[in-house]
């Protein structure tokens, strides 16, 4: 590591504590087995065994990534296909955030709000009101388009080997990151993308975004990330035009591309949505209500002021292109622009 340890990352990993610390978070998220039917309940039940074994493995430098369990589940209206690692690999790769987190962490651009310690998606909501506080009112919407699926393994091996410095490291990582998925059909390769259901994705996605959000932050208006999802914060519809170009070119550049339907420019006088808010002049709503659930954006605010009379709502963002509508409340956008 570039602290000072660079050549015993695996080592470290292997420390009694660390694997019993990385156990515990496994332990404490999801119970499903991997590609090799153990799950956390069996895994458990020889704990000490398996646990010497892997830490065995990590010292000799035996230690290989398992094929990733298949799987598909429905978020919202939205299927997603995971791929899911054995709970071996979930506790080496919770080793590996253990010793290399850190570095990884001060390797992230400040504008990223998703999967990092103390931030959330409330503080990205919050930076988009600084931002409309500061006189930055237009704003560039944008969605990264297949994201997770996408990352280049050879660009994200560059990026490995420029952030981490022991070899040996940044090559577990990028195996991780290419495990092969066990499916009905056998054994498939994998040459792109990061499987969501890993626990080390989340901090690899990030990473790979590093330089995407050097480029465009600060060069039009203020970015704002969380994981696909971002928006520029602009002084006017020129700059948010232009933004529109610098993002573009900073995606293609790393072998993805916006997502088009997803794709706007507007102000907040016009609404847009972010993360779930409805952004609305000064105020503003959730976007999709909840009966049981309160957005926090919503707590302390008055129905006076940040929320438009019944029957009354934005206009919508100004079209750029005349794309297709791709959005859940079709009376505030009427179809956003394109991107090319």
């Amino acid at each position: 590591m570039a602290n000072g340890n660079a050549n015993n990352t695996l080592d470290r990993m292997a420390r009694e504590s660390t694997l019993w610390g990385a156990w515990a978070r496994v332990a404490a998220g999801s119970a499903m087995a991997g590609a090799d039917g153990i799950n956390v309940e069996t895994f458990g039940r020889q704990l000490g065994v398996r646990l010497d074994r892997l830490a065995e493995q990590l010292r000799s430098r035996t230690y290989e990534p398992q094929p990733l369990r298949h799987m598909t589940i429905t978020r919202g209206e939205k299927r997603r296909r995971l791929g899911l690692p054995t709970v071996r690999d979930r506790i080496a790769q919770r080793t590996f955030l253990d010793v290399c987190g850190k570095r990884l962490e001060a390797s992230t651009a400040e504008v990223s709000f998703a999967y990092r310690r103390g931030r959330s998606w409330l503080d990205a909501l919050a930076q988009a009101e600084r931002c409309r506080d500061a006189g930055l009112r237009t704003v560039l919407r944008a969605d990264i388009a297949e994201f997770f699926r996408e990352i280049d393994h050879d660009l994200l091996r560059v990026t490995l080997s420029e952030t981490i410095a022991d070899p040996e490291a940044a090559a577990l990582a990028l195996a991780w990151a290419s495990a092969p998925v066990l499916t009905e059909h056998g054994v498939v390769n994998r040459d792109r993308g990061v499987p969501e259901g890993a626990p080390v994705s989340p901090a690899l996605a990030n990473l790979y975004l590093r330089g995407f959000d050097n480029a465009v932050h600060g060069r039009r208006g203020h970015l704002v990330r969380y994981a696909d999802d971002l928006a520029v914060f602009c002084p006017d519809e020129d700059a948010a035009l232009a933004a529109a170009v610098d993002v573009d070119t900073a995606l293609t550049g790393l072998r993805l591309r916006t997502n088009p339907g997803k794709t706007y420019v507007s102000t907040f006088d016009t609404g847009f949505s972010f993360l779930g808010w409805v952004f609305f002049r000064d105020g503003g709503w959730a976007e999709s209500p909840n009966e049981g659930w309160t957005h926090p954006m919503s707590v302390g605010r008055s129905a006076s002021g940040h929320r438009q009379p019944s029957g009354e709502r934005p206009g919508g963002p100004k079209r750029f292109g005349g794309g297709p509508a791709d959005t859940h409340d079709q009376s505030r956008r009427q179809g956003p622009g394109q991107w090319h």
